[in-house]
């Protein structure tokens, strides 16, 4: 199993002292160069080549996105994009949110092992440290995850499990748009 996780897009800044902020973090949208940035993005993962010039078309089976508007856009410019053709949302995905408790969900699921690809859109730094424990098994803050970015890691089955995944991909925005 393949399991992909993308930050959100740029959003509108949450500094109300700012000229284009929002005062409450859950409704923060992605700005309009954000909204761009990451229609750029779905369009690479589907013409993503290889270096012998295959072509890969990156898709995902699933989406699972934070609730949060700058996440749920980001994830549905992916479905608009046909990049997935199912989008789900979860609660535990918010920030500072709780990666036993998805585990445990995804872990569950009864349709988990017709899922080979997917992918959860969220947050900093819920996603770099979920990497890491995911990796690793522990959290070091080495990794950082950037607005667009996407980190891959492989699992020998489709459970996911702390401490058994391989990182398959870390692509910054930058090289995806």
């Amino acid at each position: 199993m393949y399991l992909y996780l993308i930050r959100h897009g740029i959003a509108i800044d949450p500094d109300p002292l700012t000229l284009d902020s929002i005062a409450d973090d859950e409704s923060r949208p992605l700005t309009k160069i954000g909204r761009k940035k990451i229609a750029q993005v779905a369009d690479c993962l589907k013409q993503i080549h290889s270096h012998k010039g295959a072509r890969l078309g990156l898709t995902f089976d699933l989406i699972i996105t934070s609730p949060l508007i700058r996440a749920k856009q980001t994830a549905d410019i992916f479905i608009d994009k046909q990049v997935s053709p199912k989008l789900e949302i979860a609660q535990d995905l918010k920030p500072m949110g709780n990666l036993p408790a998805w585990l445990m969900n995804w872990n569950a699921r009864s349709d988990r092992n017709s899922i080979s690809t997917l992918a959860i859109v969220g947050h900093e730094p819920n996603l770099s440290e979920w990497t890491e424990l995911l990796l690793f098994g522990k959290v070091s803050h080495q990794l950082i995850l950037k607005k667009g970015g996407m980190i891959g890691l492989k699992f020998p089955g489709n459970q996911i499990e702390i401490g058994t995944a391989q990182l398959y991909c870390l692509i910054p925005p930058k090289y995806l748009s």
